[in-house]
C-alpha cells in the first residue's frame, strides 16, 4: 500500500473547530491506480467520523472513485539499518554454544579420566618359585596411551575454548544488535499520528494522475474579530482594516494557507421544516408523520438458512482430526529429540504444523467477530515463529471472550520474531467502542457502520466500526513496538485540543456565537498565513477596504467645554462587521482602542475620535427672577439665559452639534417650564442611538465656516407658586 504525503490547501475556521482540506496528488506511471492507499503525518485530535475524501480531478481515459475511507495510526518509518537480528540467529548461537560447552566438559572429563589409569603393579611370584618378569612393555604402552589422549584432547579443548570465546563475543554482539533494534522500532507518544486509508476504484482506461481532496474536522481551534480604521488627516476617507484572532491547537500548524472564517457550527442536527396545507371546511385529523425507521422484514434471518446447511454439509464431509499430545518442549534440548506425531493422512505431522492445524480447526468450529480475526491474525503469526522453548498445551482453549481495550502491542520485527500482545483492564476514559471521537458527534455518522457477514456475531446488520480494531492492524503492520495506551494518548490529545475553548479571549473581543447572532457568514482571507499550533490567539490580517467617512463634532458644554470629533463610518464589506475591538489612527498615528457594535452589510457606525483641539468652546449662563403680578395667587418666574460661543480655527468648515438640556418636571408638580427664544433654533435630543433615553435634551447641529467664530442663545423659564421654592435653590444654573 503505497503512503502519500498531502498538503494544506485549505482551512475552515468555525465558531469551535475547524475543517482541514488537504491535497493529494498521485502518480500513476504505469497506467493504474493502486486499490488502496494511506495518507499519512495527520494530526491525533482529528475527528475520526468526519474524515472525507473525494476525486478532485483525473489526468486520462479513466475514471477514479474513491470509497472505504478509514481512521488508522501512523509513526514515522524505522530506520531499517538499526533493526536487530532475527530471533532465529540469536537461538542458532545459543545452540552452537551450548554443544561447544557440552564438548569442553565431554573433553575434560576425558582427560579427567586418561589422568586417573591405574599403572598395573608386577606380579607377585609364588612361594618357592623366583619372580615373574615385569610387565615394561604393558606399562610403557598404557602410559603412552594416556599421554598421547591427554595431549591431543588439550589440544582440541584448547581449539574448542577459543571457539567457545568466539561464539559468547558473537552472541553478545546480537544480543546487543537486538537491543539496538528493539529500541529502534519502539515509538513514543510524541510519534503517534493518524492517517487516512482509502480505496481507489478505477474505471475506463488508463490514467496519468489522480488528485485527491481530504477533508477532516479537528476540535482545537476558535477566533474572534478585530479591527484597525485608519482615518486621513481631514477624517473624510477611512480604511477599514479586518483582523482575526486565531488561537488553535489542534497538533498540526497551518502554514501558507488561506483561512475561511466562519460564524456557523460545523456539526448541527437541523429538520427541514414541513409546510402543512391549510383548508377551509370540516376539520380533518393531521395527517400521520413520516417515519425515518423502517423495521427489518420479518423472517430476514432465514436467509442465511442455506449458507449455514451448506456450511455444516461441507465441514462435516472432512475427516476427523487426530487426537494428537504435544510433548513438553521446556525439557528437550534441541528440536532433534521431538518425536514424530501421526496426521489425518497417517503420515507424520511437524509441531508447527500441528498448531497451526489445530488453530485453524478451532477459528472454523467457533464463529468469531471482527476484533478476533484480528487476534487469529495474530496468532497465526505467532504460529510462524519458531519455537524456543516455550510449552504448549495441548487441551484446545474455549471460544475467545470479546477483546479488552488495546493497552500496547508489539509488531513482528522482520525473519518472524514473536510477537507480544498486553492489555489492560478499563478502557480510556470517556471513550467507547465507537473510536475516541463516537462521543462527540451531534450527528449519525453513516461512514462508519459496517455491515455484518456471515461469520460475525452480527450479521446482516449494520454496527458501529471499533476504531480500535483497525488501530491495531496498523501498528502490526507498521512492525513498531508500542508500550503506552494508544486510546489513551488519542484521548488525551483530544483534550488537549478540546482546551482551547476555556482561554479567555484578549481584553475588548467578543465571542463569535454572540457577535453574529442568528446569521451565518464566511470571511475569507485575502493572503496566505500563518498560524501555530500553540494554544494560544494570534493576530492575522483579513482584509483592508477604503470607504468614505462623515466627520461631527460634539460637544456637550454642560458636562465639558471639550470638542469630541466623532466619525460616521460606512461599512464598505459586502458582509456584516461582528461587533470586536478596534485601534484607531489619523494620519498614522494612534489614537484611541474601543470596541465597534455590529453593523450590518453597507450598513454605518459611529467611530469616535478624541478632542479636537482646534475648536474650542464657551458656555456662559444668567439668571434673575421676576413676579408675574400682584394677587394673592401669583407665581415666581425663574428666567435662565445661555450663551455658547464656539470658535473654528480649522482651514475648513466643520459641522458641529452642541446638546444641552432643560430641566424637566415630576410628574403632577406644581412646575412649569417654558422655552423662550433661541437663536438659531435647536431640536429635540432623546439619545436613543445610545440605547439610554434622555429627557429634556436638546441639540444645535451647526456649520461652523473655517476661522469663524458663532454665538449660541437659549432661554428657559422656570414657573412656580410664589410661596414655593425649587429643592437645592431655584437657580438651575451655575
Amino acid at each position: 500500500m503505497p503512503v502519500l504525503d498531502s498538503t494544506l490547501d485549505a482551512v475552515t475556521l468555525y465558531q469551535q473547530g475547524a475543517r482541514i482540506t488537504r491535497l493529494v496528488v498521485l502518480e500513476v506511471p504505469d497506467g493504474n491506480a493502486p486499490p488502496d492507499l494511506e495518507v499519512a503525518q495527520l494530526p491525533l485530535s482529528l475527528l475520526d467520523a468526519t474524515a472525507r475524501v473525494r476525486v478532485r480531478a483525473v489526468e486520462g481515459a479513466g475514471s477514479v472513485v474513491a470509497s472505504n475511507v478509514r481512521v488508522g495510526l501512523w509513526v514515522p518509518p524505522r530506520d531499517t539499518s538499526v533493526l536487530g537480528p532475527a530471533q532465529q540467529e540469536i537461538h542458532n548461537a545459543r545452540r552452537e554454544m551450548e554443544r561447544v560447552s557440552d564438548t569442553i566438559q565431554q573433553l575434560e572429563w576425558e582427560v579427567g579420566l586418561l589422568g586417573g589409569l591405574p599403572v598395573p603393579a608386577r606380579p607377585e611370584a609364588k612361594e618357592g618359585e623366583p619372580p615373574p618378569p615385569s610387565p615394561m612393555n604393558a606399562r610403557l604402552a598404557l602410559d603412552a596411551f594416556g599421554e598421547d589422549g591427554i595431549a591431543a584432547r588439550r589440544s582440541q579443548l584448547a581449539g574448542h575454548r577459543v571457539a567457545l570465546l568466539a561464539l559468547e563475543e558473537k552472541l553478545d554482539a546480537l544480543e546487543e544488535a537486538q537491543s539496538r533494534g528493539s529500541t529502534a522500532r519502539a515509538v513514543t507518544a510524541g510519534e503517534l499520528r493518524k492517517s487516512i486509508h482509502v480505496r481507489l476504484r478505477q474505471t475506463g482506461g488508463a490514467v496519468t494522475r489522480v488528485t485527491l481532496e481530504v477533508q477532516y474536522l479537528v476540535p482545537g481551534a476558535r477566533w474572534a474579530p478585530s479591527y484597525q480604521c485608519r482615518m486621513s488627516r481631514d477624517c473624510r476617507s477611512a480604511q477599514l482594516v479586518m483582523r482575526a484572532l486565531i488561537c488553535q491547537a489542534s497538533g498540526e500548524d497551518w502554514r501558507g494557507v488561506k483561512v475561511h472564517l466562519s460564524t456557523a457550527t460545523p456539526m448541527a442536527w437541523t429538520e427541514i421544516p414541513q409546510l402543512n396545507a391549510l383548508r377551509i371546511g370540516r376539520a380533518q385529523p393531521p395527517p400521520p408523520s413520516k417515519a425515518g425507521f423502517r423495521p427489518p422484514p420479518v423472517g430476514s434471518q432465514t436467509l442465511w438458512a442455506d449458507y449455514d446447511r451448506d456450511r455444516s454439509v461441507l465441514f462435516g464431509a472432512l475427516p476427523p482430526a487426530t487426537t494428537y499430545t504435544l510433548p513438553q518442549l521446556g525439557h528437550l534440548q534441541n528440536f532433534g529429540g521431538l518425536p514424530a506425531a501421526s496426521g489425518p493422512s497417517g503420515g507424520a505431522v511437524a509441531p508447527k504444523k500441528m498448531a497451526r492445524m489445530r488453530q485453524q480447526m478451532r477459528r472454523e468450529s467457533t464463529p468469531v467477530t471482527g476484533m478476533e480475526r484480528d487476534e487469529a491474525k495474530l496468532d497465526d503469526m505467532d504460529m510462524e515463529a519458531d519455537f524456543d522453548g516455550a510449552a504448549m498445551e495441548e487441551a484446545a482453549p474455549p471460544p475467545p471472550p470479546a477483546p479488552p481495550p488495546m493497552r500496547a502491542m508489539a509488531a513482528p520485527s522482520p525473519k518472524g520474531a514473536m510477537m507480544e500482545k498486553r492489555a489492560v483492564a478499563k478502557p480510556a476514559p470517556g471513550r467507547g467502542g465507537g473510536g475516541p471521537s463516537g462521543a462527540t458527534l451531534e450527528a449519525v455518522v453513516f461512514t462508519r457502520l459496517r455491515l455484518g457477514g456471515p461469520q460475525d456475531a452480527v450479521r446482516g446488520k449494520l454496527t458501529a466500526e471499533d476504531a480500535r480494531a483497525f488501530y491495531l492492524e496498523c501498528l502490526v503492520r507498521l512492525a513498531v513496538t508500542v508500550d503506552f495506551d494508544v486510546m489513551e494518548v488519542v484521548a488525551r490529545a483530544e483534550q488537549h485540543a478540546r482546551a482551547v475553548a476555556n482561554i479567555p479571549l484578549p481584553g475588548g473581543s467578543v465571542d463569535v456565537s454572540q457577535a453574529s447572532g442568528s446569521f451565518d457568514f464566511v470571511y475569507e482571507t485575502e493572503h496566505p498565513v500563518d498560524v501555530a499550533s500553540d494554544g494560544a490567539f494570534h493576530s492575522v490580517a483579513v482584509g483592508s477596504r477604503d470607504g468614505t467617512a462623515e466627520v461631527v463634532y460634539v460637544v456637550v458644554p454642560r458636562e465639558d467645554s471639550n470638542v469630541y470629533r466623532q466619525a460616521w463610518v460606512k461599512n464598505v464589506l459586502a458582509a456584516p462587521m461582528l461587533a470586536g475591538p478596534a485601534e484607531v489612527y489619523v494620519a498614522g498615528e494612534y489614537v484611541l482602542s474601543t470596541t465597534l457594535p455590529t453593523v450590518a452589510p453597507r450598513g454605518d457606525f459611529k467611530l469616535g475620535l478624541g478632542v479636537e483641539q482646534s475648536i474650542r468652546c464657551a458656555r456662559n449662563t444668567k439668571y434673575r427672577e421676576a413676579r408675574s403680578g400682584t394677587k394673592i395667587v401669583a407665581t415666581h418666574e425663574l428666567i435662565h439665559e445661555l450663551v455658547i460661543d464656539l470658535h473654528n480655527n480649522l482651514e475648513r468648515e466643520v459641522v458641529c452639534e452642541v446638546r444641552e438640556r432643560i430641566p424637566v418636571p415630576a410628574p403632577n408638580a406644581e412646575v412649569v417650564v417654558e422655552e423662550g427664544d433661541v437663536q438659531p433654533a435647536w431640536e429635540v435630543y432623546d439619545q436613543q442611538e445610545r440605547g439610554t433615553p434622555l429627557e429634556g435634551g436638546r441639540q444645535w447641529r451647526v456649520n461652523l465656516p473655517p476661522n469663524s467664530t458663532k454665538q449660541l442663545k437659549a432661554q428657559y423659564v422656570v414657573k412656580l407658586y410664589a410661596q414655593n421654592e425649587l429643592s437645592g435653590g431655584n437657580r438651575r444654573e451655575a
